[in-house]
């Protein structure tokens, strides 16, 4: 009787002690992975963002932390899907052009862009005008963000729009629908690296896709 109630003591213990344990690990130490990275600023603001606030796209850490270190001031950078990427892409690089197909968020985002953003509203449709906005400045761009509608035939649009050395980077490219654009790319000689790690607000881990090739702007 008396191992049967210690046993059930410590059953209902030992949730509590493992609870204030990951408390102490997770949310006390500021030295932690969801501290150092911004995810619980990301969560406090509501919109990702690193430890000092400034915002970051809403994909996983892995590809954000490769971005970080290697994008340059000199880069052209296209975006399909724009919003706090947006922000942190022009602070990375030379000039960033980003199509949105929502009209209140394109105003939203337009508010708080700077003055190397070209912020494009085109209507969402299916292998249209939205996935050949990226040709309209006859453009050569050095890196190609495919984050927003139609994802397929963006990416077979950003290929004709790529400097030589340029890369084309898939978010969420673990759904089954993105798979075809994936192969469509590899099939003309580009490389495919997949980055997954958490992402920032969500408790979830996320898949991010580099396509490049042999030489790149990335250096991979």
């Amino acid at each position: 009787m008396r191992n049967a109630l210690l046993r059930r003591l410590w059953s209902m213990a030992f949730p509590v002690m493992a609870g204030f344990r990951a408390y102490r690990s997770f949310i006390q130490d500021r030295k932690t992975y969801l501290h150092v990275t911004g995810w619980w600023e990301s969560a406090r603001r509501g919109y990702p963002c690193n430890a000092q606030g400034e915002p970051l796209p809403w994909m996983n850490y892995a590809v954000t932390a490769l971005l970080e270190e290697r994008l340059k001031s000199t880069f052209r950078l296209f975006e399909f899907g724009s919003g706090y990427s947006t922000m942190f892409y022009a602070r990375k690089v030379r000039s960033v052009t980003s199509v949105e197909h929502d009209e209140a968020w394109h105003a939203f985002v337009s508010r708080r862009v700077p003055e190397n953003v070209e912020l494009v509203y085109t209507a969402e449709d299916e292998d249209g005008a939205y996935c050949r906005t990226i040709g309209a400045q006859q453009t050569k761009y050095d890196v190609v963000i495919v984050d927003g509608r139609d994802r397929v035939n963006c990416l077979r649009q950003s290929l004709e729009h790529l400097a030589d050395e340029g890369v084309v980077i898939l978010d969420d490219s673990d759904r089954e629908r993105y798979q075809e654009g994936i192969a469509y790319v590899q099939a003309r000689g580009f490389r495919a690296l997949g980055l997954e790690s958490l992402r920032p607000e969500r408790a979830s881990r996320g898949r991010t896709t580099v396509l490049y090739r042999q030489n790149n702007c990335l250096g991979l």
